[in-house]
């Protein structure tokens, strides 16, 4: 932490006016600018998510999302998108990434009727990550009849413990896309 005194002043205090980059609350910060600026804009935050926010009017419909500092913008149409890229360059340094991939562990694919959403990559991740890629698949890991008890398993040493728990929060987020494996994952935590 560095202290400033100034030699002709010793008792004033400095009053910080704009977050600087890299302090603390610089993220608020630019986070509180860019809502202002969408809701200027005449976008409304979502009551659901508080990274969404939402633009609908006549034939236009914008979605943008937040996450920590990458955004999402989605629409009905490139103009709208266009525009708002261009009015928001204005006032942040914006970098423009292209057609979106692979965000959060989820694949995104254009086809005909829209866009596929899909973890497959992120499932094969996980498996990697427990050195069972080459494991041969079945169709559900757990019967649904079948019960885990405390004292099936073996004694966790605390890294493992980690592990296991760090697998298993994978395996939750994996659900999203994955709704069939819910009661298995549920069974593991």
């Amino acid at each position: 932490m560095y202290i400033y005194k100034s030699k002709t002043h010793p008792n004033f205090v400095c009053k910080l006016d704009k977050a600087l980059y890299g302090l603390k609350q610089a993220p608020r910060a630019w986070y509180a600018r860019l809502c202002k600026r969408l809701e200027a804009l005449g976008f409304d935050a979502s009551k659901a998510d508080t990274s969404l926010s939402y633009f609908s009017r006549g034939q236009y419909n914008i979605y943008v999302l937040v996450y920590v500092d990458d955004i999402i913008v989605a629409s009905s149409s490139p103009k709208p998108t266009e525009a708002l890229l261009m009015d928001l360059q204005k006032e942040f340094a914006l970098k423009d990434l292209g057609d979106l991939h692979y965000f959060l562990g989820i694949e995104v694919k254009r086809n005909s009727d829209g866009l596929v959403l899909s973890q497959g990559r992120y499932a094969a991740d996980i498996l990697a990550r427990c050195k069972m890629d080459k494991a041969k698949s079945v169709d559900t890991l757990l019967a649904v009849s079948e019960q885990l008890r405390m004292t099936d398993g073996v004694q966790l040493e605390a890294e493992d413990a980690t592990h296991y728990r760090s697998i298993v929060a994978a395996l939750q987020y994996l659900t999203l896309t994955r709704p069939d494996l819910a009661f298995s994952v549920n069974k593991v935590c």
